[in-house]
């Protein structure tokens, strides 16, 4: 169980500098505001760090103060002046639309804390924006119209999103491709070439359980030393989440990770292997069951999970510049992997986080080609709900989009085909 604790360390903790590399008092106050709120929630506050040291780096470039409100021409105010910086980069091609939103976004949350509490002792002489309430309509996890009112400024930047009729991609925490039959054969040939079993063994699990990165990195040896003869049942499940050492994305609690015997025998076979020991004989731990089962050459985790990060809250060894988060594994899709696919797809590109789609389809293609498409009309039901439960989904609307994926861009092939055709024709005829 773990101790209680006064939080008085806080590990990892962002800071933000201005042009002279003095920190800049009132944001890092903000940002330890944050931590103290949700102190195993520090790694989200990286982004918020960076977009406010992208506002102090302009306000350092022009000369402004970050307090000053004292321009009765609102567009000569910080806030109006960054608004209009942001739309020249946007314009410029030199950020992304959803970038700029989110920096200017940052910018306002942080003047709303130093409005909020007095302390921070932030009277500006004049309004920092105008404000206005406006409804915005959504769909709830039941699929049903809501309208939630907000309120926003008139120095916030929408970012409107516009949606691809072809976009192969599906909206599953993310915008995800599921890698065609082709690409998964190539992908896996790769990672043969390649030979590192670590980095292959972790693509196996998520495209064989659709696992997240941070679960896939965060497994544990215990969790595989129970030899395959041993196991009752298949597939085997594993309880993920708060309190096994596992991580899942926003602590989602009581889900399972099902997965096949043969995917269980390799990640068996690696965990009793003499490559894998010399790695956990190189940590604190050791042969320690509750050790990362993936490890690198140092001996250190890919990913290190929130459970730890909290034990290690007391520790007087010195903190890590930077959280380990997974980028060993993405450094080695982008400069090996992907490369090397490149050889038979040139156009080949993917995120770890694909396979996880991968899996979904895969799953949704297996049962149409047992039950034929007219027959999975009459599954679609049950279908929908093992999926869900499969990819811990919170709303069966996600499912949905897994379910109906491939129907639709079949449907969508058809009618661009058939009126392409047509055209041809008369455009033919005419000439």
């Amino acid at each position: 169980m773990p101790s209680a604790t006064r939080w008085t360390t806080l590990r990892s903790l962002p800071l933000v500098v201005d042009s002279a590399g003095v920190p800049w008092a009132e944001a890092c106050l903000w940002l330890l505001d944050r931590a103290q709120a949700k102190p195993l929630g520090i790694s989200s506050l990286k982004p918020v760090a960076q977009d406010l040291a992208a506002y102090k780096a302009f306000l350092d470039e022009l000369a402004l103060e970050w307090d000053d409100f004292s321009a009765v021409d609102k567009y000569a105010r910080p806030t109006y002046l960054y608004r209009n910086h942001l739309h020249a980069q946007l314009n410029a091609g030199e950020l992304k639309k959803s970038t700029a939103s989110r920096r200017m976004s940052t910018v306002i949350r942080f003047y709303r804390f130093l409005m909020r509490n007095s302390h921070m002792r932030f009277l500006p002489a004049n309004d920092p924006w105008v404000e206005r309430t406006v409804g915005i309509e959504y769909s709830d996890n039941k699929g049903f119209k809501q309208v939630a009112t907000v309120t926003t400024t008139d120095v916030s930047i929408k970012a409107t999103k516009y949606e691809d009729a072809w976009d192969e991609t599906i909206n599953d925490g993310g915008k995800l491709r599921p890698l065609p039959v082709s690409e998964q054969k190539a992908l896996v040939a790769a990672l043969k070439e390649l030979g590192n079993i670590e980095y292959a063994l972790m693509h196996y699990m998520a495209l064989l359980t659709g696992a997240r990165e941070m679960t896939v990195l965060t497994f544990r040896v215990r969790n595989v030393m129970r030899p395959p003869e041993q196991i009752p049942q298949w597939p085997h499940k594993f309880r993920c989440g708060p309190g096994t050492g596992i991580d899942t994305k926003g602590d989602v609690v009581d889900v399972y990770l099902s997965m096949p015997r043969e995917l269980y025998e390799l990640l068996y076979a690696y965990a009793v292997s003499e490559r894998a020991k010399r790695r956990r004989a190189k940590t604190a731990k050791g042969e320690d069951p509750s050790n990362y089962l993936f490890l690198t050459r140092r001996g250190q985790p890919y990913y290190e999970s929130k459970e730890d990060r909290n034990a290690e809250r007391d520790s007087t060894s010195p903190p890590r510049r930077s959280a380990l988060s997974g980028r060993p594994l993405r450094k080695f899709i982008e400069e090996s992997v992907t490369h090397l696919v490149r050889r038979t797809h040139p156009t080949f590109k993917y995120r770890f986080h694909d396979l996880r789609a991968t899996f979904g389809m895969n799953w949704v293609d297996y049962q149409m080609l047992e039950v034929g498409s007219e027959g999975f009309g009459k599954r679609y039901v049950w279908a929908r709900d093992q999926l869900r439960k499969l990819m811990w989904h919170k709303s069966p609307l996600t499912t949905d989009k897994y379910l109906e994926y491939r129907e639709h861009m079949h449907h969508l092939q058809l009618v661009q085909q058939g009126w392409s055709n047509h055209l041809v024709e008369l455009i033919q005829g005419a000439v």
